[in-house]
Formats: structure tokens, C-alpha cells, sequence
């Protein structure tokens, strides 16, 4: 049931290397996300990209290095390196979101009455996107978790993913065999947060 599946998903922070689902699983998987979720006006803004193996292990230590070039050995050692190492480099594969800019610009230039709107909406299919591919990770299996280390050395990981420049990197999701159960955070009341009239 859809209400148990989204109870289900959390933020997973100790993965270890394993197909808890074939590669083949996942990949149909995303290829089902991306012809399915819908977008405004069907632009279809969204890429994504499969790391694994090789590219998933270069991937992480491109961040790794990054993080390190801004905060130092030590100090990376004592705040980050567990959380890269255990809980995002430590998994199977990472899943690359992608948006290209020039579907939002062409739309802008189109509906210049919308053109305002077009940006939020973009932001709002990368999110929906993303929401289905974790709950689809979650529901095959796999512990997951969406991650923002963006603008340090993108350049990098668009080579190394082997994407256009002119596409921005919007998020990744590390996945692989959780090492144990994720607890649920705690959320506003209802009462704050839902009006019925």
C-alpha cells in the first residue's frame, strides 16, 4: 500500500556494497521513472545517470577530495570522511540527477506569460523524480539517501559521467544494502500543516 511505502522510506547512513535487486531491477527502474513522472507541460527537464562500480568509487572520491581542498585533512577526518566513506561511498551505486537548463529557457521564450513560473516548476519534476526513485530503491530493497554536494567540482563529475556541460547537477542518491533499519524523524502535527475546509 502507497501509505506503508512512504512510511517506509527513510534516509539511510550505513550502506554496504551489495545487489539486494539485480543491476537490471534498478536500471528498469529508473527508465520507468523517467517515462512516467510527469512534468509541466511535458518538458521532460530530467536526466539521470547510473553509477557503478568504477564510476560509482570515482565519483565519491572526486567529492572526497573536493571536501578536503576546502576543509582541510583534519578537519574533514573529524566531521565528514565516516559519513562519505560509510554511508555514501560504501554502496553499490549512486544515482546522478541531471536538469537541462536550455527545456526551461525554450519554455521561457514559448510562454513568456509563465516564464516566471517555469524555473519552480523545473525544481518541482527534479523533486518528483527523485521522490520515486527512492521510494523505488526502498520498496526493491535498498537503503538510500538524497544528497546536495554540488558546485565543488561539477565540471568533474559531468566528465566523469560523461554528460553535456551545459547540464546542471542537481542532487545524488547513493544506494546499496542498508546495514540496519532507518529510524522515521519526527513531523509537525497535522494540525499545523493540513487544512481541510
Amino acid at each position: 500500500m502507497l501509505k506503508d511505502a512512504l512510511a517506509h522510506r527513510h534516509s539511510h547512513y550505513g550502506l554496504r556494497p551489495e545487489w539486494v535487486a539485480p543491476r537490471e531491477t534498478v536500471e528498469d527502474l529508473i527508465g520507468h521513472v523517467l517515462q512516467t513522472v510527469p512534468s509541466a507541460f511535458n518538458s521532460q527537464p530530467v536526466r539521470m545517470v547510473l553509477l557503478t562500480g568504477e564510476a560509482h568509487t570515482a565519483h565519491w572520491k572526486l567529492v572526497e577530495d573536493a571536501l578536503i581542498s576546502i576543509m582541510g585533512q583534519e578537519a574533514y577526518e573529524a566531521n565528514t570522511a565516516a559519513k562519505i566513506r560509510q554511508a555514501f561511498a560504501s554502496g553499490i551505486g549512486t544515482v546522478l540527477f541531471f536538469d537541462v537548463p536550455s527545456v526551461t529557457e525554450g519554455l521561457q521564450a514559448s510562454f513568456p506569460a509563465y516564464a516566471a513560473n517555469f524555473p519552480l516548476w523545473a525544481q518541482q519534476v527534479q523533486g518528483s523524480h527523485q521522490h520515486a526513485v527512492w521510494m523505488g530503491l526502498d520498496m526493491l530493497g535498498f537503503g538510500a539517501s538524497l544528497q546536495h554536494y554540488i558546485g565543488m567540482v561539477d565540471s568533474d563529475i559531468k566528465a566523469l559521467a560523461g554528460v553535456d556541460a551545459s547540464w546542471v547537477l542537481s542532487a545524488q542518491m547513493p544506494f546499496g544494502a542498508p546495514l540496519a533499519e532507518a529510524e522515521g524523524k519526527e513531523k509537525l502535527p497535522l494540525s499545523e500543516t493540513f487544512i481541510v475546509k
